[in-house]
């Protein structure tokens, strides 16, 4: 009885850290997302920009 017992928590220990592993990769790719979101739209906005001061200009 005790091998069972040991093998379901090594099992559910195992669930854990792959729920920890799981976790923490979701995290860093949303994390990742929201700047990337970022940094294109601030560049979309000074390619705005620079397009209409070219267009006023010319």
């Amino acid at each position: 009885m005790k091998r069972k017992a040991q093998g379901a928590i090594e099992y559910l220990f195992m669930i854990a850290a792959a729920l920890i592993i799981i976790l923490v990769v979701v995290r860093q790719l949303s994390g990742r997302t929201k700047n990337a979101a970022t940094t294109i739209n601030s560049t979309s906005k000074e390619l705005n920009n620079t397009l209409n001061q070219l267009n006023q200009s010319g």
